[in-house]
């Protein structure tokens, strides 16, 4: 009983041995998971800039689809235009036919009254033409029996044949108003059967500007939504690139961490890795002091600005020199899609001042410098709109306000 009690407590004290042994390579392998290294700073950096050409792709094509969009808009205006002069036109053109109308219909009641009026007038001719005819002796001896004289009866032989010239003439008269208004009633249906074509052809136009309307408008819809779909990656790839960013600034904090063990485990110096004392002092970086936007600026910008933009001496000329603030030890002379060529100075205990766009390094990766030398030429590399110089401070793997340390 006693033997069988004892092996179960040396089995019992080899399980939690083989445990802890277990938690301690488990605990290591974790703990050396978590230090880091150049490479990795590396590859996320890699990964940052891809993602960064990749939303400057992105914005290209948005910044096409929109300068589609826009000449779309204005051709669309133009067509709006015309449809508006076309309406008008078909406005006019309508007010006219229906004018037109109103005098056929007019002009055809005239005709109608005319041909009436020479029809009755043609009837009381007919009827005084027959009644002389069959009476024309009896009028005569009339004319002569009742006459009192000659002069008399010669008035009155006037008179009858005036009535009868002057049923000719009101015959005529009304023969040639039938003919006139007959012929005005022709022109006006003319000038209508005119106006209906001009309209026919205005509706025709309208018909094609209509469509051309409806397709202009299914074509802003489709660059409204491709300028949506870029916009909607430009956020995700942004975002990428801040958590990117976030990710850089943890790793270059754990490999500054990294050093600064290294260095107090080596023993150390009074001016932390670089071999040269620095002052915390900043010298300022270059001759000129024209100052084009200045720390945590937001103007044209996403996010403030995280440094301080000096423009050349001379707007627009490359080549001023620029110094190294302090003395410490260049640690990154590279070039970046955005900064350009940018050159970094660690100066111990987790400082770092950085330059920006440069046209051509005076130093190199490894070499130490102090403070005033000149390390670079002013330029205007990388997402640059003029020759100058972006000057940054980080402390502690954070981007700081470099006015805390220039004098």
């Amino acid at each position: 009983m006693k033997k069988t009690t004892i092996l179960k407590f040396v089995a019992t004290l080899l399980c939690l041995a083989l445990c802890a042994s277990s938690v301690m390579a488990l605990s290591n392998g974790l703990f050396a998971a978590k230090k880091v290294a150049a490479s990795d700073l590396d590859d996320v950096k890699q990964e940052k800039e891809d993602k960064e050409q990749q939303r400057k792709d992105v914005q290209k094509k948005m910044d096409e689809y929109k300068a589609s969009a826009q000449d779309t808009k204005e051709y669309m205006a133009i067509l709006d235009a015309q449809m508006s002069e076309l309406n008008g036109s078909l406005y006019e053109l309508q007010i006219k036919m229906e004018d037109l109308n109103t005098q056929i219909d007019e002009t055809t009641q005239n005709l109608e009254a005319a041909q009436e009026d020479a029809a009755s007038q043609y009837e009381m001719m007919k009827l005084r033409i027959k009644f002389m005819y069959e009476h024309n002796e009896e009028s005569y001896l009339a004319l002569i029996l009742t006459s009192e004289s000659m002069g008399e009866m010669l008035n009155r032989a006037e008179y009858v044949t005036k009535i009868s010239s002057y049923d000719r003439d009101m015959l005529t008269k009304y023969e040639e108003t039938i003919k006139y208004i007959a012929e005005a009633k022709q022109q006006l249906e003319d000038d209508y059967t005119e106006l209906a074509d001009t309209q026919s052809q205005l509706e025709s136009q309208r018909d094609e500007l209509a469509q051309m309307q409806a397709e202009k408008e299914s074509e802003l819809a489709n660059y409204n939504s491709l300028i949506a779909s870029s916009k909607a990656q430009e956020t995700e790839l942004s975002s990428d690139i801040s958590g990117l960013t976030s990710e850089i600034e943890r790793i270059e904090r754990e490999l500054e961490e990294q050093n600064r063990n290294n260095n107090n485990n080596n023993g150390g110096n009074s001016g932390g890795s670089t071999g040269i004392p620095s002052t915390g002092v900043f010298l300022w970086p270059t001759i000129s002091r024209r100052i084009t936007s200045d720390y945590g600026d937001t103007d044209g910008r996403n996010n403030p600005h995280i440094g301080i933009d000096i423009g050349a001496t001379t707007p627009g000329v490359w080549g001023d020199p620029i110094y190294a603030a302090d003395g410490g030890r260049v640690v990154r002379a590279e070039y970046n899609w955005s900064a350009g060529n940018w050159l970094w100075i660690d100066h111990g205990n987790g400082l770092y001042s950085i330059y920006m766009h440069c046209s051509q390094f005076l130093v190199s990766v490894g070499q130490t410098v102090n403070r005033g030398d000149t390390i670079a030429l002013m330029g205007s590399t990388g997402e640059s709109t003029g020759a100058h110089l972006h000057f940054s401070v980080r402390y502690g793997g954070t981007y700081v306000n470099p006015w805390g340390y220039l004098r």
